[in-house]
């Protein structure tokens, strides 16, 4: 079996995102910004995967507004440690 860090448009993509554990959703958002940047690289991005991008912001920006209202300050969130 090999490994992919990308994931192209035409591979399948969760329907419901937030049925993904966090290291699963976050596996999944490196593989579709690695692929934006090879598409950016040969021109442009799909639609198809500007799509996929927006909609895992979506469900980690839910996940992190969820976090801070249950008052798990102590945790630190995919947002804040990536900055």
């Amino acid at each position: 079996m090999s490994y992919n860090s990308k994931i192209d448009p035409t591979e399948p993509f969760p329907e419901d995102l937030s049925t993904l554990d966090d290291c699963a959703l976050h596996v999944l958002n490196s593989k579709v910004h690695r692929e934006l940047d090879a598409e950016y690289l040969r021109g442009g991005a799909e639609m198809e995967t500007e799509f996929r991008r927006d909609e895992l912001t979506e469900e980690l920006n839910r996940r992190v507004a969820n976090e801070h209202r249950r008052g798990l300050s102590g945790t630190v969130s995919y947002l804040e440690h990536a900055i």
